[in-house]
Parts: C-alpha cells; structure tokens; sequence
C-alpha cells in the first residue's frame, strides 16, 4: 500500500507540472492574440484616419479649383498642378502641394469650350512597406458663359458706402472679396479696405494714410501697389495680407523728379508709369521682395504714362504722347523693355484709361475726347483700329472691362450719367448699352467690376456715398 501511494504522489505531481506547462502555453497564446489584435486594431485606426484626412484634401482641392473657377474661367489652364494660397484666394502653383505625409495634384482637362474635368489625387506613404492613394473626380462649367453675367443695359445701384470725411474716392481694385480704394487727399486715411461679401452693405474693415496724395492703385496677391504724387517715392507698397490692418512695406523712388502714375503688376514685377518728359516714364521694378524693390529696367517713351494694362509679354500703355496715345512695350525682359508699336488715335486728347482682353486693347481718351476705342494687337507691333464709339460729353476717368469681353464699364464726368456701360462683344462695332446717374455726383473717378458677384463698383466725388454698387438687371 505504502509503494502505490507514493507511485499516485509522483504520478500526481507530474500531472500538475503538465498542466502547468499547458496553462503557461495557453496565457502566451491569449497574450499573443490580445497583443496582435490591440496591435493590429492601432495599425487599421491609423489606416482609416490617414484615408479620412486624404479624402479631405481631396475635396478640398475640388472646392479649391471651383473657387478659381468662379475667379475666372480662363484661370483653369489645362495640365497638372499643386494649389497655394494667396492672399486669402487659391491658386494653380507648381506640379504638386505637400501636405504633411500627403502629396495632392490636381488636374485639370478641357471636355469642351464651356465645360472642364477636374481630378484631384492624394498620394501618400503608410509606411516603408506600403503606400496608398486615392482620387476624386468632378466637372465644372463655364457658368459665366452660361449666363452669369447679367444683362448691364439696364444697371440698378444696390449699394452705398459713406466714408469718413469728404474726400474724394479716386480709384478701386478688387481682390476676392476686398475692394481696396485709395482717396485723393494727401493723408487723413487716403488707403481703405473695404469688404464687400456683401454687396448691398460695403463695410470699411481697414485703413491707412500714406504719405502725399495717391493716384493709381493695383493689387496682386498679399499687396496693394499704389502710385504717388510724392516725387520721392511714386511707388508705395501695402501689405494686406490682414485687410483690417494694412501696412507700408516698401517705397520705390525712380530716378525721375515725376508724379507716378500708372501701374500694373504681373508676378514678381512692377510696371510703373510717371508723368514727366525730362526722363524715362516707364520702369519695371523688382517687388519679389516688398520691403526692397529693386529696378529693373526703365524706357524713354516721350509722353507721360497715364495708365498701364498688361498681358503675357506685353505692357498697353494709355499716354500723353499726341501722336502715339496707345505705345505697346515688350516686358519678355523686364531689365531692357523695349517700344514695340505704338497708335495714332484720332484726336490729340490725352488717353487716360486702358484695359485688355486676349488681343482686344480697349483705350478711352478724356478731358474733350470722351472717345472709347477697341484695337487690335494680335500683332503687338502694328496694332490696328477695330472700332470706336463716343461715350459720354465729358472725360472718360477709368475702365475696367469684364472678363469674358462683352461689356466695358466706364468711370465718366457726365454729371447726368457717371457710370457708363459699352457693348463691346463685337470689338469691330462697340455700342453704347446704359448708364446710370449717382446720386449727389457729378464725376466717377474709378471703376470695378467684380465678376463673381456679377457687380460693378465706383468711386467718386458724391460726399455721401463715395464708392457705390451697381447690379444688372
């Protein structure tokens, strides 16, 4: 009995060391399966939350192109593109945006002459072994074409804005959804921002007196370029990267003793026009870096450069010069411009006010010409006369005409008819279209329009209402 009682002690102490054995085998297994699963469940958490953010910038790139869009369909150049920003407005830039692990594209392809496709892929790396992309595709139309621009023979003021004290406005540009007006008084907040998101309520959000009194303004991306009267500095840059506080950054004093005058900027160049004979009257000025403009290249016009438009390699000037109102330079190198054409219009009355779509240049000649021209300049160097039209009784001041070329709205110095619209949609037979009367002003000194909303915006001499809103009806 004593020997098969000690046999069942050991054969019972090796059965628990089994089972020990087992239970060890089983916890590392059940460790094994949490671990891989808790491991695992992080990885897919990863995963999803990496495609949610991809699909995000994926959207957001269609919204991106649909906001360019509505900037403008011409803005949609075919090809593949990454996106950036500009003050406060999107923009095709580069091949490609980075975005922390995510690389986006997007690509843009012409389905017919009113109609684009749009793609916008994110590409992005999981990890070493594995990465993963995705796209998202969309069709945008050219609703401008379509209709969005509203019939302007027939305008109705909308809007008003009454800025502090009396002066004058003199001049306007719009940025997305900014008007920047400068006033002509030497100080006493001659620079404002104004938003006008909504167009039936202007509001003054930002502004800033800049020494001597303002003539021409242009805006390109973060910066409004103004020109001065100040012969010690007829180029004044505002950085508006925050509208409700804008700020001098840089001054530009060009060799002549002038008043500036004209302006436009193209990317990284400024096209300045002065009035003076007794030295070059246009410059092209570095402004890559605004806090240091650094000049370029100058040129002896023999006129005084009263306004600027510029397109692809070409600036439009609108000049003093009896015999060559309209000079056409080349800017293909900003550092040695150079005369290309020029046109004789038919009186001798100074052309005050310029625009240019594709190859239509649109002049209009003030004080006793009030005479708007549309010339050919397919062929810069010997620009040809379309048509013309006589528009108002007293100086044509300012024109701005829409992007797709139908209408151009003029700034005027009738007092029955300040705003005046022209039908230009057939260059070769400019109409007059309609006008309005401003309440309590008898000059328009500047003129916008705003292409997305469809509005026109003016500046002038009416004491309660120097910028005013117009909307067709």
């Amino acid at each position: 009995m004593v020997q098969y009682s000690i046999r069942s002690h050991f054969l019972k102490r090796g059965f628990s060391t089994v089972e020990a054995l087992l239970a060890v085998a089983v916890f590392s297994l059940l460790i094994t399966a949490f671990s891989g699963a808790y491991l695992y469940g992080e990885e897919s958490t990863m995963l999803a939350g990496n495609r949610a953010r991809a699909v995000l910038l994926a959207e957001e790139g269609l919204e991106a192109v649909r906001n360019i869009r509505d900037a403008g369909f011409a803005n949609l150049s075919d090809g593949t593109f990454g996106l950036a920003t500009t003050g406060n407005q999107w923009s095709l830039s580069g091949a490609s945006d980075v975005n922390d692990i995510f690389t986006r594209t997007v690509t843009v392809a012409t389905v017919n002459t009113k109609r684009k496709q749009v793609t916008s892929a994110v590409a992005w790396q999981e990890n070493a072994q594995r990465s993963d992309s995705l796209t998202l595709t969309t069709y945008l139309s050219n609703w401008i074409a379509s209709g969005g621009l509203g019939n302007w023979a027939s305008p109705t003021q909308v809007g008003l804005l009454d800025m502090t004290g009396t002066s004058d406005g003199l001049k306007i540009a719009i940025s997305g959804n900014y008007a920047y007006v400068i006033r002509n008084v030497s100080g006493s907040q001659n620079f404002v921002v104004v938003d006008i998101s909504t167009p039936t309520a202007p509001a003054v959000v930002g502004s800033l007196t800049l020494t001597g009194t303002p003539v021409k303004i242009a805006v390109s991306g973060n910066y409004a370029y103004v020109t001065n009267t100040a012969t010690n500095g007829e180029l004044q840059i505002i950085n508006v990267t925050t509208p409700a506080s804008p700020a001098l950054v840089g001054t530009y004093n060009s060799p002549a003793v002038a008043s500036g005058r004209g302006i436009a900027v193209s990317g990284t160049v400024a096209y300045l026009g002065v009035t003076t004979t007794a030295a070059n009257e246009f410059y092209a000025v570095n402004v890559s870096n605004p806090a240091s403009p650094v000049l370029l290249g100058s040129l002896k016009l023999s006129g005084s450069v009263l306004d600027i438009a510029v397109s692809g390699n070409y600036a439009y000037i609108a000049s003093s010069h009896n015999s060559q109102e309209l000079q056409i330079v080349s800017i293909a190198a900003p550092s040695s411009p150079t005369l290309t054409g020029s046109f004789n219009l038919s009186t001798n009355t100074d052309a005050l006010a310029i625009d240019v779509i594709g190859t239509v240049v649109y002049i209009a000649q003030g004080t006793s010409g009030n005479i708007l021209y549309t010339m050919n300049v397919a062929t810069p160097s010997s620009p040809t006369q379309l048509g013309s039209v006589t528009v108002a009784t007293s100086a044509i001041n300012d024109i701005d005409v829409d992007p797709s070329g139908t209408y151009a709205f003029l700034a005027t110095a009738n007092n029955t008819g300040e705003l005046r619209i022209v039908n230009v949609s057939t260059p070769s037979s400019p109409t007059n279209a309609g006008s309005m009367d401003v309440a309590g002003a008898s000059v328009l000194n500047g003129v916008a329009y705003q292409q997305t909303q469809d509005r026109v915006y003016t500046v002038g001499n009416a004491d309660a209402q120097e910028l005013t809103v117009f909307a067709p009806q």
